[in-house]
């Protein structure tokens, strides 16, 4: 469980790699695509996935000051990088599957574990040290198996219908142009 490395405003370029704040976490999480992206420079990017790494499929990112809470599984082949301090990251899943705690982020234990976690009452913030200290009663390898199998086929049912949402709702919007134009 980590951040990522610090990405100044000056180092962001017109073109380049995706650079995500919570926002465009947020977003994603919702099965959207954010409209305004950052970029930074790919040399920049190159340079840090080789000294540091960066996200790779199936990690997650955290909401972690503001909103809070917000878990994002990270898809194959999504090369980005992402904000220090408001994201957390979470990578190198060893003895739980990263869906299976995706998941427990999203259910009402883990909403309500990390809201009693969170520091400050203005703007408040979910702690790296904080996160860590979370038990989560994990069930046996076999089970979280058998679980991540399910939840990855209801997974993809949900992506799947998200883009066809998607879809209709543009050809909704382009029949309603072209008949009031």
């Amino acid at each position: 469980m980590t951040s990522s490395k610090r990405i100044f405003y000056s180092e962001y370029v017109e073109y380049g790699i995706p650079f995500y704040r919570s926002k465009e976490i947020i977003e994603f999480s919702k099965g959207n695509n954010p409209q305004n992206e950052l970029f930074i420079d790919e040399n920049k990017y190159n340079d840090i996935a080789n000294k540091f790494g960066v996200p790779q499929a199936n990690d997650i990112l955290l909401t972690s000051v503001g909103t809070l809470g917000i878990p994002y599984l990270v898809p194959k082949d999504k090369k980005f990088y992402f904000k220090d301090g408001n994201l957390t990251w979470f990578k190198n899943f060893k003895n739980i599957i990263s869906l299976f705690l995706f998941y427990w982020f999203k259910s009402p234990q883990g909403k309500e574990k990390l809201d009693s976690i969170a520091i400050g009452s203005t703007q408040q913030a979910l702690t790296i040290a904080a996160l860590k200290a979370v038990n989560i009663h994990l069930p046996h390898t076999d089970i979280i198996r058998i679980l991540n199998e399910q939840l990855n086929g209801i997974q993809n049912k949900i992506e799947n219908n998200t883009k066809q949402i998607q879809n209709i709702q543009a050809m909704w919007d382009m029949l309603l142009k072209v008949i009031f134009a």
